[in-house]
C-alpha cells in the first residue's frame, strides 16, 4: 500500500470521533536515520493540580535544540476528526513546528477509531489518533506492531468535555430525580463492548444499577440529539458539541460531567504510529514527535495553566474543529495533557479489563508490546524537560 506523499484511495468524510490519522511517503529520510529506543511504558505523570490565576500571555513553545529541517520537506498526511482533543496537533501545524523540522503535514478526515486500525497496519497512513479502541489491542495481539507513542488528550475530574445526559421531559416530569432512576430506561451508547459500554457501566453502578436494569440502544452521538427531540432514547453518554446542541434544543440536559465517571488519568485520544512508517522514516517519526510536543506544551499553558494566549488558540481551534463559538471551548477544552510525553499504562490495563469482559477482546495484551515512549523521550532530549 502506498503511504503519505503518494496516489492513495479516498478516505471517509469529516465526522466527530476520537479519530487522529497521520500518513507519511516512504521516500528515505533527508538526514542519516537514527533508530528509536526500546519500546515500553515510561513513567507515569501525577495528575495536574487546579490551574492558577490568569497571567500574562505565555511565550511560544520553546525552539528544540538546532537540528537541520528534513531537505527536501517530507509531505505527511495527518488524519482528523476536527475534535478538541486534538488541540496541539492544530497549534503546531499554525505554529509551524511541523515546517520546522521539514515536515509537511496535511490534515485528512477519519471517523472513528477503528477505521485507523487496516491502514495503519499497510502503512498507508502513518500515525492515527486513536481512542482505546479494542481493535488496536486485537491488532496488537496478531502481531500487528503498531505503537503508541503519545496521550494526545487525558481525563482527570475537571474533564466536562463529555456529559451522562438524560431527556428534558422526563426530568420535568419528576421520572428521573437521581442516577437510580435510570432503571427501566433505554439507554444509548456509541460503541456496543466499547468505552461506550464502560462509560455506562460506571454511571449505572453510581446508582446502584447494573447493565441489566436497563434498555440498551446504539446511535452514534451526531444522530442522538435528534433521538432526545423524538423521544427515542431516555439518557446515555454524549460528547461536546453535541452535548449543547441537545441542551440548545431543550431536549435533554447533563447530569453527570464526563470527570465525575471517567476513569482518572484515562487517555481518550492517542497517537498510534503505523510500523511501516516507523521502519522506513525513523528521524522523520522522531521529529514530528518534537512539534507535536511543542502543540502539547501551549495547549498545557493557555489551557491547564490558563497563562494566557486564548484568543489565538480560539481561532486555531475555530479554523480546525466545527466549533464556531469560542464560549463553548470552556466547556470542551478540559482534557490534560503530559509535557513531557510521559505515558501511564495502568488505566489503559484496566480498560483491557473491560474489554475482555465484554468479549471484543480474546486477552489482554502485554501494553509494553503497545506503549513506545522512547519518540517523546527524543524530543525532552531536543526541548528540555518542562515542569508541569
Amino acid at each position: 500500500m502506498p503511504v503519505s506523499g503518494c496516489p492513495t484511495r479516498a478516505l471517509s468524510g469529516l465526522a466527530l470521533a476520537l479519530v487522529l490519522t497521520l500518513g507519511g511517503c516512504g521516500q528515505p529520510p533527508a538526514t542519516a536515520p537514527a533508530q528509536p529506543g526500546a519500546s515500553g511504558p515510561t513513567a507515569a505523570s501525577a495528575a495536574p493540580q487546579p490551574p492558577p490565576a490568569a497571567a500574562p500571555p505565555p511565550a511560544a513553545a520553546a525552539a528544540p535544540a538546532p537540528v537541520q529541517p528534513l531537505d527536501p520537506p517530507l509531505a505527511v498526511r495527518y488524519g482528523t476528526a476536527g475534535l478538541i482533543g486534538e488541540a496541539g496537533v492544530f497549534d503546531a501545524i499554525e505554529k509551524g513546528y511541523f515546517r520546522e523540522e521539514g515536515v509537511e503535514v496535511e490534515l485528512v478526515p477519519f471517523r472513528v477509531s477503528a477505521e485507523m486500525t487496516a491502514p495503519l497496519a499497510t502503512g498507508e497512513i502513518a500515525f492515527g489518533s486513536m481512542g482505546l479502541d479494542a481493535s488496536l489491542f486485537n491488532a496488537v495481539e496478531r502481531g500487528i506492531p503498531l505503537k503508541i507513542v503519545g496521550y494526545n488528550a487525558i481525563i482527570y475530574t475537571r474533564d466536562t468535555s463529555g456529559s451522562w445526559m438524560v431527556r428534558q421531559d422526563l426530568i420535568d416530569s419528576g421520572r428521573f430525580k437521581d442516577l437510580p432512576d435510570l432503571k427501566g430506561m433505554k439507554v444509548v451508547i456509541n460503541s456496543p463492548g466499547g468505552t461506550g459500554s464502560v462509560w455506562a457501566e460506571r454511571v449505572l453502578a453510581k446508582g446502584g444499577l447494573t447493565p441489566d436494569d436497563v434498555e440498551f440502544t446504539t446511535l452514534g452521538f451526531a444522530d442522538q440529539p435528534a433521538a432526545y427531540a423524538n423521544k427515542a432514547i431516555d439518557a446515555g453518554f454524549l460528547v461536546e458539541p453535541f452535548v449543547s446542541v441537545a441542551e440548545s434544543q431543550g431536549t435533554a440536559s447533563i447530569v453527570l460531567p464526563s470527570g465525575q465517571f471517567f476513569l482518572p488519568g484515562l487517555p481518550v485520544m492517542n497517537l498510534v504510529m503505523s510500523p511501516v512508517f516507523a521502519q522506513q522514516q525513523p528521524e522523520a517519526a522522531r521529529r514530528i514527535l518534537v512539534a507535536y510536543l511543542r502543540g502539547q506544551r501551549d495547549y498545557h499553558r493557555t489551557w491547564v495553566k490558563q497563562e494566557g494566549g486564548r484568543e489565538e488558540f480560539d481561532q486555531i481551534l475555530i479554523k480546525h474543529t466545527p466549533i464556531k463559538e469560542p464560549r463553548l471551548f470552556d466547556r470542551m477544552a478540559t482534557h490534560d495533557v503530559d509535557v513531557n510525553g510521559a505515558m501511564d499504562p495502568t488505566v489503559m490495563d484496566q480498560m483491557q479489563d473491560y474489554f475482555v469482559r465484554y468479549g471484543t477482546l480474546p486477552q489482554k495484551v502485554d501494553l509494553s508490546k503497545v506503549i513506545d515512549g522512547s519518540y517523546a523521550e527524543y524530543a525532552v532530549t531536543r526541548l528540555g524537560r518542562m515542569s508541569p
